[in-house]
């Protein structure tokens, strides 16, 4: 049999550099001051300054995880969403990472759930981005995501989501899809034939 004739299609997805333009209907790219300015918080003047550079959302589930992502293939099998929490990735150590991101394909302009909406990744916006590791990201509620792929070795992240996906994660189906709770994940060779994969 021959292994090439019958490998799955690889899609690879050139990477573009992570600004707050880039990102914008994915997420927002977090580590320069920016947003919001809470301007009255002024117990210490000028020698400190509080903004809220991200439209964030949760609820009373949500946790704090320390995610260690060791360099594997930067090959996108699955892709993933959530409709409770905007979740966020925050690399320790400033190193650089790539993240592939799809936009919501369940949220009407107005930020609303629409359930008649395709509970799949719109493979024509699925884009790769490149983070410097100065910053991270809070992403759009229903963004759909890979998890980081770091390009420096080791890499530790804060992840800020809800209990509720850590368990949706340990009981996802062994093809990789899930459906229900905080969590919808999609096996992309199963349901589109095809895998993506960053060119780097």
């Amino acid at each position: 049999m021959n292994e090439a004739v019958n490998a799955p299609e690889l899609r690879k997805l050139t990477p573009v550099k992570a600004t707050p333009e880039s990102l914008a209907g994915y997420g927002y790219l977090i580590g320069e001051p920016g947003g919001l300015s809470r301007d009255k918080i002024d117990f210490y003047g000028k020698q400190v300054r509080v903004t809220q550079p991200a439209k964030f959302h949760g609820n009373d589930d949500l946790c704090l995880n320390l995610v260690s992502f060791q360099p594997r293939p930067y090959t996108v099998r699955w892709m993933e969403f959530h409709t409770k929490h905007t979740q966020t990735f925050i690399p320790m150590c400033g190193r650089p990472f790539y993240m592939v991101l799809g936009k919501p394909t369940c949220r009407r302009p107005d930020g609303s759930w629409d359930e008649s909406q395709s509970t799949m990744p719109n493979v024509e916006d699925v884009t790769a981005f490149e983070f410097d590791g100065t910053g991270g990201i809070v992403m759009e509620i229903g963004t759909w995501h890979e998890v980081p792929f770091p390009i420096a070795g080791e890499t530790h992240f804060i992840c800020i989501c809800t209990n509720e996906t850590n368990h949706n994660l340990e009981n996802q189906a062994p093809d990789g899809d899930f459906e229900g709770g905080d969590l919808s994940k999609r096996n992309l060779l199963k349901h589109f034939g095809y895998t993506f994969a960053v060119d780097a």
